[in-house]
């Protein structure tokens, strides 16, 4: 009986690996990833201007 779960499972694991890989896989992922990345570096960069102009906005500071 153990035997005929252990194979209905092997069954299940690769129609699950088809199912995976047809569905995308990690190339679907890595996609998403990389689009993330993108418009991360473009929000940090846009912080990181907002910041500088804030920065250099402000007037010299007179030393007491």
């Amino acid at each position: 009986m153990a035997q005929l779960a252990f194979l209905i499972s092997l069954v299940a694991l690769g129609i699950s690996i088809l199912a995976y890989q047809e569905a995308g896989g990690t190339k679907d992922l890595t996609k998403k990833v990389e689009s993330l990345r993108e418009d991360l570096r473009r929000e940090t960069a846009d912080g990181l201007s907002k910041i500088e102009k804030a920065l250099r906005s402000d007037p010299a500071k007179p030393k007491p």
